[in-house]
């Protein structure tokens, strides 16, 4: 899977729905999902039924032998996001809402090689 296949999602995410009227984190749920939706076709057409949506993206995204941590992880590791650096979206550990009704929340990783430790 190459990168290619995260360009073509992207540009192909929904619009049906006007994107100013959306939320950041909304967009990003709503390209995450994109992402994600034809990262699985793509899968079950190649017979890779058990393969979950969290190690597609990390093929996606070419991050098959990296570390992943969030911003806050980093640091607590002594480490800090270059500047410039992007995170890359993956999919989280379901939460429960108050309403009752449990969904996946947008996790914001950066890979090892966009990270820096602070000298000693």
């Amino acid at each position: 899977m190459t990168r290619t296949v995260y360009q073509e999602a992207i540009a192909t995410r929904t619009a049906t729905r006007n994107q100013n009227e959306l939320t950041k984190m909304q967009q990003y749920r709503l390209q995450l999902k994109s992402i994600t939706d034809k990262l699985r076709e793509m899968a079950l057409t190649s017979g890779r039924k058990e393969a979950s949506c969290n190690q597609l993206l990390r093929e996606c995204y070419q991050l098959t032998n990296t570390e992943l941590d969030t911003f806050e992880g980093w640091q607590a590791k002594g480490a800090h996001v270059r500047k410039g650096q992007h995170a890359y979206l993956f999919w989280g550990k379901p939460i429960q809402s108050e309403a009752g009704y449990s969904y996946f929340p947008v996790q914001f990783l950066f890979a090892r090689e966009q990270v820096a430790f602070a000298q000693a």
